[in-house]
């Protein structure tokens, strides 16, 4: 009933009243109203639905009708595949998104069972941006997923592995010959933080050797830094960066600040003060479990007009805490030459140029040491006040309980910070450790829960299915009802971007 039909009935019935037949049937069904009867059973509708609405240009709905596609998804960002629901494009991606200022900051994090392709959805990300004219920094490529990518686009791979290219933890980044060339304040700046990254570098490559906090009755870490700043004066002077080895020249020396910082009454208490932790820094020498990858100098330098992808695949699976001390001082050295490069493009001194940094396994850095949560931490906070957006991937809610609530809850503020969520297949028991960090409806989660089916074959036909969460996520920004969307990968893409080349051969096989 229209507006106009409304009004002429009220002004009838004020002037009319009402009709013998309207108050008849008033008088029979009392219990009748507009949208029903109201009794038991007697079919009233107690909420009208209003049916949907649709805008586009006439150009777009010309001889189009009733219109059968519509989406409440910004078309903002990456192109990541159909919506589940209704068939429109979904769009997406953090830097974008924090661009239009339709998300808080430019992270994100990708949640998923193994297989089911949640580097396939880093990886679209990432062709979008390149083609946008960003650059990806991939710090720490385990398998390596992302490198075809980053080779097809021109960037650069940087290979560390023992006994194939180092990477030195106190490195200041591919800029510091620059820093000269910045006004004092702005250098004195860049130069307390480049201090705090090597000596945050250095203390989680340390506990990561021993599997324990550096000892603060020692005062370890206070030695630590005094040792590094020594190292880094001389070997500046020298016109290089400081090793390893400088630190440990610096504390076998016994300076006598250090020994005054350490309120150290004759020399032979020094020795016993600072034994455990030059036995830290001996670890990481070329005899230690690490090989020679942290006691050189960085083999090849990041560039910054480029995308990068560290490629560490070359170091085996069962070498967990190489692999995981490698990604954390790829992710180090990536963000300094970022930082680094924000400082100079604010003086005018080089182009401003924005990176995705995509820290992905996170799992294995934990796993490695539990300790190393405090550098990632440390690491994430500030990158989008440096202009770097980040994409961290793991498997499950479970990577990040840790062994104590502190540790689970630093572990758990990554997801939490991240305003893009993209979520893949998920076991049923994930749901109430999601429930911690946001919200999810229950048709979310049984739509998590079914995508974590394995594949099938018919016994009779030989006909394999694959595993029905294959390439279906979940995007999800801010408390807004997650968006089901489908991956379905390019052949340029499917190209660049093969995880499974060790297993090509036998697959072929496989399938004959």
């Amino acid at each position: 009933m229209s507006v106009i039909d409304n009004l002429v009935d009220k002004i009838s019935d004020k002037f009319l009243g009402k009709s013998a037949a309207a108050t008849s049937a008033a008088a029979t069904f009392p219990q009748l109203t507009d949208k029903g009867v109201k009794v038991r059973d007697g079919g009233m509708v107690t909420w009208v639905e209003p049916p949907p609405e649709f805008t586009a240009t006439s150009q777009q709905t010309a001889g189009l009708w009733p219109f059968c596609v519509g989406t409440s998804s910004p078309l903002v960002g990456a192109i990541l595949g159909r919506n589940l629901l209704n068939g429109s494009v979904v769009c997406g991606d953090p830097i974008s998104l924090f661009l239009r200022g339709i998300i808080s900051s430019p992270s994100g994090f990708i949640l998923g069972l193994n297989g089911r392709g949640k580097s396939s959805v880093a990886v679209r990300m990432a062709l979008a941006l390149i083609d946008q004219g960003f650059l990806i920094l991939v710090a720490g490529d385990l398998k390596p997923d992302f490198a075809g990518v980053v080779k097809e686009t021109g960037g650069q791979i940087i290979r560390v592995a023992p006994g194939v290219g180092g990477i030195n933890p106190l490195d200041a980044g591919p800029l510091w010959n620059r820093l000269g060339e910045l006004k004092a304040p702005v250098q004195r700046q860049m130069k307390a933080e480049i201090h705090s990254r090597r000596l945050s570098t250095l203390t989680g490559l340390i506990e990561l050797v021993f599997k324990e906090p550096l000892d603060a009755k020692k005062q370890e870490q206070t030695v630590l830094s005094m040792a590094i700043a020594m190292a880094a004066e001389t070997a500046e002077a020298e016109g290089r960066q400081p090793l390893v080895a400088d630190v440990v020249a610096v504390i076998k020396a016994k300076p006598a600040h250090i020994q005054a910082a350490l309120l150290i009454e004759n020399e032979h208490e020094y020795l016993p003060q600072v034994k455990n932790l030059l036995a830290g820094l001996n670890a990481l020498g070329e005899h230690g479990p690490f090989g020679d990858v942290f006691c050189q100098p960085t083999t090849e330098q990041m560039r910054m007009d480029a995308s990068v992808d560290f490629d560490i695949s070359m170091i085996d699976e069962s070498l967990l805490s190489l692999r995981a001390a490698v990604q954390t001082v790829c992710w180090s050295y990536g963000q300094a030459g970022v930082s680094a490069a924000k400082t100079m493009a604010d003086a005018g001194l080089m182009e401003e140029r924005h990176h995705l940094m995509i820290m992905d396994e996170l799992w294995q850095s934990l796993r490695a040491s539990e300790l190393l949560v405090h550098q990632i931490d440390a690491l994430t906070r500030l990158n989008r006040t440096k202009g770097l957006g980040q994409l961290m991937i793991t498997h499950s809610m479970k990577d990040l309980l840790l062994s104590t609530d502190e540790l689970t809850k630093i572990a758990t503020g990554f997801v939490e910070r991240s305003s893009v969520k993209i979520l893949g297949g998920l076991a049923q028991n994930e749901m109430s450790l999601i429930e911690t960090v946001f919200p999810v409806s229950e048709r979310e989660k049984s739509l998590l829960v079914s995508w974590s089916a394995e594949g099938s074959m018919n016994p009779n036909t030989g006909e394999v299915s694959p595993p029905p969460g294959r390439g279906r996520f979940m995007l999800k920004t801010g408390d807004e009802p997650g968006v089901p969307f489908r991956v379905n990968l390019t052949a340029g893409e499917l190209r660049a971007h093969d995880t499974n080349k060790a297993w090509a051969a036998a697959q072929a096989k496989a399938n004959l």
